[in-house]
């Protein structure tokens, strides 16, 4: 009854399937939550490659389906509500921005995860099972640059030195 008003993630569906790469993998299945279209919630599939968005219509007799590369989104935005998130994709060469919304926190904080890994070059497919990886040099740089921040939030007082310590120790713990 919760995914009614949440959603939820699911399997891919053999049409969706058909249409990727042959390099290309599903990271991620969701569907909307029922209450926003009860009869047509949108699935959203997050590949190696790409963002696909299948709307169904006419009562789920027609599909549309939306197709966003990753090198086309500029930046990926989460708004996370009480139980349902919202991702927004800013594109490149678009006008709009394309909204997903009605989807578990848990499940919007994933989909957010993967595009922004993949538009920040992040994501890699290694052998022939999906990993999500980041690259050894970036992740480091990013936790260095995070250690940098945190030092200054106590060399102004906001942080104490055990909470700087045990920061630190966390993102250290990452690498």
């Amino acid at each position: 009854m919760m995914d009614f008003f949440t959603g939820k993630e699911i399997g891919v569906p053999d049409d969706v399937a058909k249409i990727l790469q042959s390099d290309e993998q599903i990271l991620l299945a969701a569907q909307q939550a029922r209450s926003t279209s009860l009869v047509n919630p949108c699935s959203v599939f997050v590949t190696t490659h790409r963002i696909i968005i299948k709307k169904p219509t006419n009562l789920g007799l027609r599909k549309n389906v939306e197709d966003y590369r990753f090198v086309d989104i500029a930046n990926v935005q989460l708004k996370k509500g009480i139980i349902r998130s919202a991702i927004i994709l800013k594109m490149r060469f678009l006008s709009d921005n394309v909204e997903i919304d009605s989807f578990p926190n848990d499940v919007g904080e994933k989909i957010f995860k993967l595009v922004d890994d993949a538009i920040s070059g992040r994501l890699s497919l290694t052998g022939p099972e999906k990993v999500v990886v980041r690259t050894p040099n970036a992740l480091q740089q990013e936790i260095i640059d995070k250690i940098k921040e945190l030092a200054k939030l106590k060399d102004q007082g906001i942080l104490s030195d055990v909470e700087f310590q045990n920061k630190k120790a966390d993102l250290l713990s990452r690498l």
